[in-house]
């Protein structure tokens, strides 16, 4: 029984007999670098998707997590001083150099899941020509961020959180969560409101964050509590490691 489960914590040949054993299945989280408002540090996505990744490997048995790629595509937010964002092509490309070696050292089910909200159409685009590239692995983007939203706007009202957030960046959602995670990495002193009104995706990547919002952040991070940020996290890492589960069981015929 392997008893690690982030690859970057294992030798080489530990992860080999791991292979040889029941391992079949990496999970590769989808982070960013860019401002989260005030309050939150750069590497909130990055934070985020780690422990989403430890919590789906740690519901199966099969997998393993892959080291998160902490940068994406975050040009939206480069208006705000820290921001680091990648070209599609560029995150497109390391998607692909990051599956071609999973594929290369005998992984049969690879799975990207984005959390960062620019990442979700790059990945879902690159996918299927990483797939045709791969000698033996099968590649999933579990990228739908609609349901990711609903998952988490569903989880703060289950929490007792009746604030309703349009958008989630830097508000009572993610705030929440980092909460869950690490307390200390949220500065409380400067908890400030932002843009609450609507904004369709596609004015939100040509205009930029800063357009509409001067503090980089869209609702408000004061309805946020540490409660709601545990329910986040159960809930949306419990729904993404059961559409892994389903889908590696149905191609590659393994429960």
């Amino acid at each position: 029984m392997v008893e690690e489960t982030k690859i970057e914590e294992m030798s080489w040949k530990s992860l080999e007999e791991a292979l040889e054993d029941e391992i079949d299945t990496v999970i590769v989280m989808l982070g960013s670098f860019e401002q989260h408002g005030p309050h939150l540090p750069l590497d909130t996505d990055t934070c985020i998707s780690n422990e989403l990744g430890e919590r789906i490997v740690k519901r199966l048995d099969y997998a393993l997590m892959g080291p998160t790629i902490p940068f994406g595509v975050s040009e939206h937010h480069m208006d705000f001083p820290g921001t680091i964002s990648l070209s599609n092509d560029v995150f497109m490309d390391l998607l692909k150099e990051h599956c071609r070696a999973y594929d290369t050292h005998g992984f049969d089910f690879i799975a990207l899941v984005p959390f960062h909200g620019g990442n979700f159409a790059p990945t879902k685009v690159i996918a299927p020509e990483i797939a045709k590239a791969m000698e033996n692995a099968y590649v999933l983007p579990v990228a739908d961020l609609e349901k990711n939203t609903e998952i988490m706007l569903k989880s703060l009202k289950e929490a007792g959180i009746e604030y309703k957030e349009k958008l989630i960046h830097s508000g009572a959602t993610e705030t929440s969560v980092m909460l869950a995670i690490e307390e200390e990495a949220v500065d409380k002193e400067r908890l400030e409101k932002g843009y609450e009104g609507e904004i369709p995706l596609t004015s939100l990547f040509t205009d930029g964050l800063k357009y509409f919002t001067d503090n980089g952040v869209l609702g408000d991070p004061r309805e946020s509590s540490e409660k709601a940020g545990e329910m986040i996290l159960k809930n949306l890492s419990e729904d993404l490691a059961e559409r892994i589960d389903k889908k590696r069981e149905e191609v590659l015929k393994r429960p």
